[in-house]
């Protein structure tokens, strides 16, 4: 199966590397992209005073080892693993065990993160807010899907098309666009906060049948 899928830069990135990306990412290294053109213009107006560029490929799926996260305790722990959150020795040994063999996965293919989940992370691994306050708060975030390719057999099923370059208005409209979304969820927080301020278990109850699911 092939599908489109983008990676928003300030570079053209005609040949993507399953090395790059920074050490602390959400799935750790390895090349990130997302089959949705709004979120990768998204990523692309980050940097307000270098350009902004939509890359676009053709990806064969084909014959991958491929995992793939729902949003729920396991995509939160790992995206808090790779991250280096969880201070927890206990926790972050039964991860380690966990994941050891993740290195074997040519992608991995999950709900992205952005700036405001992990004000809701934080929340839930200071035990301000219970996992069930956290995954309903997360789910109102209607979080968009990313691949991470990590392997140079994923990264040889990408076929570089096209590289689109946004402009000043485009960069306006996204940097607008990232306040009313954040404007939205401050709302639906109250209510979550309400609902389920207090159903669950607070992060140092979790268990070893919590983690490993």
């Amino acid at each position: 199966m092939k599908l489109i899928i983008y990676h928003g830069s300030d570079n053209i990135i005609d040949k993507p590397n399953h090395e790059g990306g920074r050490k602390f990412s959400d799935f750790g290294r390895g090349f990130y992209a997302t089959t949705n053109i709004e979120m990768a213009k998204s990523w692309a107006t980050r940097k307000k005073d270098k350009p902004s560029y939509v890359n676009k490929y053709m990806f064969n799926v084909d014959g991958l080892n491929s995992l793939t996260f729902d949003l729920d305790i396991h995509w939160i722990l790992f995206i808090a693993y790779n991250r280096g959150l969880i201070l927890n020795n206990e926790i972050n040994h039964i991860l380690n065990k966990k994941y050891e063999n993740i290195h074997e996965y040519d992608v991995i293919i999950g709900p992205t993160a952005d700036d405001k989940m992990f004000d809701t992370l934080n929340l839930f691994f200071n035990n301000n807010i219970t996992i069930d306050h956290c995954l309903h708060a997360l789910n109102s975030m209607d979080l968009d899907v990313q691949y991470n390719i990590k392997t140079q057999a994923g990264i040889d099923s990408v076929e570089f098309s096209s590289a689109t370059q946004l402009d000043e208005l485009d960069k306006a409209y996204y940097s607008k666009e990232v306040k009313a979304k954040k404007d939205i969820m401050n709302k639906k927080m109250t209510f979550i906060r309400q609902k389920f301020g207090k159903v669950g278990k607070y992060f140092d109850e979790l268990e070893g049948v919590d983690i490993n699911g």
